[in-house]
């Protein structure tokens, strides 16, 4: 639960290095009971596996980028491949083999400062031994990657909730709702060890939150914004949006070569 929960996810997190590089309409108005929207995150969330597409707009420290993502994760978050395509910058390619992470960030400015091989590898289980520089984070952050980052946010719905109406997604029937995430809900779900992650979430407030579910009760589509602003006046915002397309579908994702992977402890010089 922790590592889903990290601030951002890893989305978030290569956005805004790359950035310091370089819902519907009316409907019913009709109140429906918060329980409707959580009962359909866990259905999605037991799912085994889920593609989705995703754009993002990214502000931080006086910059703006858009992010189009696209592709496929387990329901665990351990095995996955998706591609981000960074407006003018580049693309990375990401691969998740049994909670590994291989990031090929291409042409990005600062890939030329990851070694002489196409791929980093993160090994999770590794960085969430280190102590010093911020891997914890990035640890969190790395498995985060897709709809379940925004699921777990999704955790925090409260309040009243709307009807928006009827809507398409992917072709399919969805009904859209508009509530508020709590980000302080969401940080009740992480232990207590993490206190400072806690605090970071809590500091977000509530936020408004757009839900699509189809007739299968799931959500298939989702749309909110990550204000930071309460962090710092550096820290940014990214608006989200992101369907979920398919799901329970093969997730089939090989390692790269390991004569083409530079492991990132190796680029860092902290010891375990």
């Amino acid at each position: 639960m922790r590592r889903r929960l990290a601030l951002g996810g890893v989305v978030v997190a290569l956005a805004l290095t790359a950035a310091a590089c370089g819902g519907g309409g009316g409907g019913s108005d009709a109140a429906v009971s918060i329980k409707t929207l959580q009962a359909a995150v866990s259905n999605t969330q037991a799912a085994p596996s889920s593609r989705f597409v995703m754009d993002m707009d990214v502000n931080a420290a006086g910059d703006s980028i858009t992010i189009h993502g696209e592709g496929i994760v387990s329901g665990d978050g351990k095995t996955g491949q998706i591609t981000l395509s960074l407006a003018s910058l580049g693309t990375i390619e990401e691969r998740i083999v049994d909670g590994t992470v291989y990031a090929n960030f291409g042409d990005l400015p600062f890939a030329s400062k990851l070694g002489g091989t196409p791929w980093v590898r993160v090994s999770l289980d590794e960085l969430q031994q280190r102590s010093g520089a911020d891997f914890g984070g990035l640890a969190d952050q790395a498995q985060s990657s897709g709809p379940q980052q925004g699921l777990e946010y999704l955790q925090g719905l409260s309040g009243d909730v709307v009807k928006v109406g009827d809507d398409t997604v992917a072709g399919q029937h969805a009904t859209h709702y508009r509530a508020s995430i709590d980000y302080a809900k969401v940080a009740d779900k992480l232990p207590a060890s993490a206190a400072a992650q806690r605090d970071t979430l809590a500091k977000l407030g509530k936020v408004p939150a757009d839900v699509w579910i189809n007739d299968d009760d799931r959500v298939v589509k989702m749309h909110f914004v990550v204000d930071a602003g309460a962090l710092g006046s550096s820290a940014g915002t990214a608006e989200l949006t992101m369907e979920i397309t398919d799901f329970g579908v093969p997730v089939d994702v090989q390692a790269p070569p390991a004569d083409q992977t530079t492991d990132l402890s190796s680029l860092t010089g902290v010891s375990t």
